[in-house]
């Protein structure tokens, strides 16, 4: 009951910040249709597809409002003409509820393998297509990026469609424009990364030795749901002990133990634009090593959260936030291990319809300039020092820059030790 009452107050705490009638209106869809026709007339398209699924929604959500169940789903643009969302016969019927009043057609590359339907007529792709281009189609566009885009539609999409037509590479349309930000996006995100702050705050609440794993993810995703998160942009991660190793990996039956570091985290999506609290805690007194551990990890974050604040005001490239604290851990040791070492990935990326598969991943030797209005999640790892005790953590924070300022969106401190066990 104890546990039960302070997740209640992390609920009640939270849900004052949240404002679920946010979103994104039709009138801003419609100017994204006029954005999209100006690039496609520049590369002179007559039509460009897209594709999408439930985990790499961006492209498809982002022209269409809609997110599949278990089905995957397409689309295609014309200059002039407002999408066509090509799906199956059952998450297709979710697409009503987007209120875009998009034409929508059951069509059998989208359809669950072998499954009959009563009452639906299943379409020809390829028919549909030209049906809603009508003209000749001289030169198509994809524009969903080729990792994502399965060959078997791409053929569809191209050789299949019209043998004839030119091809291009039209995938930067789609990736330029969702990495600017509106406001309306910008308010998604925030609530997505206040529920997230609420379920890595919950878990820190109730975390204690004895639990599995999964018992303790169980908390955010309870957290999660209850204050409006319909779904994740990565599985809510749990990890302990040896387990802080796997980096993301996801949460699992292994009980946690007195004296583990542990790493918490939590991805809510709000209106298909996700959220990141991560944050990692010794579950019991620090020993002397894990101190030295976490002291050097968190400097290392507030020397890229302060980086970041002077790139984004001056305008300077980007990979100085990722290189400064290289820099740093450089000049750290533990037991006589260069901290350098173990700072494994990249400081920061980008993030908005996915977590972290958005435009502008940093490097520490590369020069790239942040757009204007762009969403990135600061992301500090230092993993795999060998020994357990302190394998592995992170720091990873949610921020927004708008114009020359960036604003911070989550409201826990870098270290969360004195949080463990206290509800608000």
């Amino acid at each position: 009951m104890d546990d039960m009452r302070k997740i209640n107050k992390v609920l009640e705490h939270y849900e004052k910040k949240i404002d679920l009638s946010v979103g994104v209106p039709r009138e801003e869809y419609e100017r994204r249709y006029q954005n999209v026709w100006a690039k496609m007339e520049e590369l002179g398209l007559d039509v460009g597809f897209f594709y999408w699924y439930r985990e790499m929604p961006g492209d498809g959500f982002y022209l269409t409002g809609y997110n599949p169940t278990l089905e995957k789903a397409s689309g295609v643009i014309a200059p002039g003409k407002r999408p066509m969302l090509l799906v199956g016969p059952e998450s297709g019927l979710l697409a009503a509820e987007t209120g875009l009043d998009l034409e929508t057609r059951y069509v059998d590359a989208f359809t669950l393998p072998g499954e009959y339907y009563e009452g639906v007529t299943i379409e020809n792709l390829v028919d549909v297509v030209r049906e809603y281009v009508g003209k000749e189609i001289r030169t198509i566009g994809c524009m969903t990026a080729y990792d994502i885009m399965p060959c078997e539609y791409y053929k569809t999409f191209t050789e299949d469609l019209a043998p004839d037509a030119a091809v291009v590479d039209a995938t930067a349309i789609l990736a330029d424009l969702r990495y600017e930000k509106s406001e309306h996006e910008f308010a998604c995100m925030a609530i997505a990364d206040t529920i997230a702050c609420a379920g890595v705050r919950a878990m820190l609440a109730v975390a204690k030795p004895g639990m599995r794993e999964l018992q303790l993810a169980a908390v955010a995703d309870y957290v999660t749901k209850s204050l409006g998160g319909e779904s994740y942009g990565c599985e809510t991660i749990v990890t302990s002990g040896a387990r802080c190793t796997t980096i993301i990996g996801p949460a699992t039956n292994k009980v946690m133990e007195e004296g583990e570091i542990v790493q918490l985290s939590c991805s809510p999506s709000y209106q298909c634009y996700k959220g990141m609290c991560r944050r990692t805690f010794v579950l019991g007194e620090r020993s002397e090593l894990q101190k030295q551990y976490f002291a050097i990890m968190n400097e290392g974050y507030q020397i890229a959260i302060d980086e970041l604040a002077r790139v984004c005001e001056t305008g300077e490239s980007t990979h100085t936030i990722d290189l400064k604290p290289r820099q740093f851990y450089a000049t750290k040791e533990i037991d006589g291990r260069k901290m350098s070492d173990y700072h494994f990935f990249s400081t920061a990326h980008g993030t908005g319809l996915t977590e972290c598969l958005e435009k502008q991943l940093i490097h520490p030797y590369r020069e790239i300039y942040y757009g204007t209005n762009v969403g990135m999640m600061v992301d500090m790892g230092v993993y795999h020092y060998p020994n357990k005790e302190i394998c592995g953590g992170c720091v990873e924070s949610a921020f927004h820059k708008k114009g020359t300022k960036v604003v911070c969106l989550t409201d826990l401190p870098a270290d969360v030790q004195d949080l463990w066990g206290k509800g608000i």
